[in-house]
């Protein structure tokens, strides 16, 4: 079986394995991080002292707490306000013409790692394998399983990963040559900037495995005993993509918690009734992404 057909084969298997129970559905990612969830945490900090509501606003328009605080207490005029804002965003658009996209690759690269700079790609590929070939590993949550040629014999294995939490900010991730606090923050502005691309980050996870090959050279994958291995980048991804859900739910049960009154404007979108419901709700989701 040549290389072209056991890729093919590959994604056939990763496409067709039914959805595991570890993972949201488009629909339920969508809703929880809908315009009308968001607009009604928005909304909450009308509750909050002044001051509060200040930061809240600074910090969500990058906006000088001065300049906030003048604008909530009715000191600053819209067209003073306008002027600021087009200033900031004349700033920020001519940044951007200089400089890469943090949410890109090329932001963080600027060469290869300490070490690396007199290998070859399939060498660098290697050192980083090795550096972190001492790390657990543990069973991938993917249901999508592996075709591997193996002794002229196809065999079909599950996936293993290493846990993010067992990687340090400064280990070097193999297939991408970025350190792993690098590849994190590059994952997190994407999400910072369109908060849509949550739910591409999940089907990467885990609607298509194969875009996370871990081999080298003409393999597809590493393979390690009966498992076909996850890189490391896989691991942050998950990461980055659970905490930004666990994250929405504390937000959710804050609002809950604080504005009991109010409560039903967070069951309605979400489809539960009372706060049973809503907080079963809240352990379903959090154990789907690994957090219970």
């Amino acid at each position: 079986m040549n290389h072209q057909k056991l890729t093919n084969e590959w994604r056939r298997f990763l496409q067709e394995s039914p959805v595991t129970s570890n993972e949201l559905s488009d629909e339920a990612l969508a809703l929880l991080f809908s315009d009308e969830i968001s607009k009604i945490l928005e909304d909450g900090t009308l509750h909050e002292g002044l001051k509060d509501r200040a930061r809240s606003l600074a910090k969500k328009y990058g906006l000088p707490l001065t300049v906030a605080t003048a604008l909530l207490t009715g000191g600053l005029s819209g067209a003073k306000l306008a002027d600021i804002h087009n200033a900031k965003l004349a700033a920020d658009q001519s940044a951007q013409t200089s400089e890469p996209d943090p949410g890109s690759m090329a932001y963080y690269r600027s060469g290869k790692p300490p070490g690396y700079s007199d290998l070859s790609n399939r060498e660098s590929i290697e050192k980083a394998w090795q550096d972190i070939e001492s790390i657990p590993r543990a069973r991938a949550p993917v249901s999508g399983t592996a075709p591997v040629l193996m002794g002229g014999e196809l065999r079909v294995l599950g996936f293993s990963y290493i846990p993010a939490q067992n990687l340090s900010p400064d280990t070097i991730l193999p297939m991408s040559l970025m350190t792993a606090q690098d590849y994190a923050s590059m994952l997190q502005s994407r999400l910072n900037e369109r908060p849509q691309e949550l739910i591409y980050l999940k089907n990467m996870i885990f609607g298509d495995t194969g875009k996370w090959a871990s081999g080298v050279g003409n393999e597809l994958y590493k393979v390690e005993g009966n498992h076909a291995l996850l890189p490391p980048e896989w691991s942050i991804a998950h990461e980055v993509y659970a905490t930004a859900v666990e994250e929405r739910l504390i937000s959710l049960t804050d609002y809950v918690r604080e504005n009991p009154d109010l409560a039903d404007e967070i069951y309605q979108p979400l489809g539960v009734s009372d706060s049973v419901s809503f907080h079963e709700y809240v352990n379903d989701t959090l154990r789907k992404i690994g957090r219970q």
